[in-house]
């Protein structure tokens, strides 16, 4: 075992507008390895998950997350195996994830920690049964609520949350498209993964292509875009569709985007909810139970993009707000280690 403890540290407060950070604010420091104390142990972590909360934590969201001042260690979800244990219910070579140092080495008590169920490794268990599946999940099923021969519509479809959501509606008997960027992205998310089209909003008229492929409406629209992908659906929604809201990407660098077709969800009776992941975890069990025995019969097929290299952490950071990843983006640190 190293001597050494890489740390991603906040190297100042963050300068621009939006929420992706600048790459100067990923500091990266040496230290000691920290021992842990009674009832904590210590993990050797292997993966980062690259998502934006990890840009909130530094740049703090009112109501809900303080700011990380600087010099503080970056936090985000984490992953990796316990090298040394002080706790009674965690023993030396358990997997765990969970929010976390970016660091090598990480001290916790367990609390927020999460194992991987038996037979799956540690980026399924951190993603697609952690808490990008659980999102997907709950969005669907329980806001978005798909019927067999529904319309359904997903926004960064390419992503981690979008490449499942897109297979449980599939799951549920709808049929399914994807709205990504760019050619090699929609002919995968076809291919891949299973939706039945895909939309190219760089190169192709979403407004339009939607009206083609759904002309009597969009049942449901399981969004995690927000600004003018939003708008688009919107003229397409059928009359009593369901809008789940997700996420916003295409806002959080570009914080003044507005939606401006709000008042067809009037005239179409539409209903639109969000949801706050942590506040659903009465959810998590089955969600976890179901996903995992998807996993396991090949009826969700899991897209992981792993950038290599401790110092790879801040262009994948970074690069899921210009849609550079398909599939969940994680960082491999490490490699785990054997007992």
């Amino acid at each position: 075992m190293s001597d050494i403890n890489r740390q991603w540290q906040v190297a100042h407060a963050p300068q621009s507008e939006g929420m992706c950070l600048e790459r100067s604010c990923f500091g990266h420091v040496d230290a000691a390895i920290p021992e842990p104390g009674e009832g904590e142990f210590l993990i050797r972590n292997t993966h980062f998950a690259c998502e934006p909360l990890v840009h909130a934590f530094v740049r703090g969201v009112p109501g809900r997350i303080d700011p990380l001042p600087a010099g503080a260690v970056m936090q985000g979800h984490a992953g990796g195996v316990i090298v040394k244990s002080n706790h009674p219910d965690y023993a030396v070579g358990d997997r765990v994830h969970g929010n976390m140092d970016w660091a090598d080495y990480a001290i916790s008590t367990g609390e927020g920690l999460q194992r991987p169920p038996d037979g799956y490794d540690l980026p399924t268990g951190m993603i697609t049964l952690g808490m990008t599946g659980l999102c997907a999940y709950i969005g669907m099923f329980d806001i978005g609520q798909p019927k067999p021969g529904d319309v359904v519509v997903v926004s960064a479809a390419a992503g981690g949350i979008g490449v499942i959501a897109g297979q449980i509606a599939k799951l549920a008997g709808a049929h399914v498209i994807g709205i990504a960027g760019g050619a090699e992205k929609c002919a995968r998310l076809v291919s891949d993964v299973g939706y039945d089209v895909a939309i190219d909003y760089k190169n192709e008229d979403v407004t339009a292509r939607l009206n083609e492929l759904a002309p009597e409406g969009v049942n449901v629209f399981f969004d995690n875009v927000g600004g003018e992908v939003l708008d688009a659906v919107l003229v397409n929604i059928a009359n009593w569709g369901r809008i789940v809201i997700c996420g916003g990407i295409s806002g959080y660098d570009h914080p003044g985007m507005g939606v401006h077709n709000i008042i067809i969800m009037a005239q179409r009776n539409v209903t639109m909810q969000g949801f706050w992941y942590s506040e659903h975890a009465d959810r998590f069990d089955e969600g976890i139970a179901r996903l995992g025995a998807w996993v396991k019969d090949g009826s969700i097929r899991e897209v992981f993009d792993i950038a290599q290299g401790f110092e790879a952490t801040p262009d994948a950071a970074r690069g899921i707000f210009s849609g550079a990843n398909m599939g969940k983006q994680l960082v491999r640190i490490a490699e785990e280690p054997q007992f």
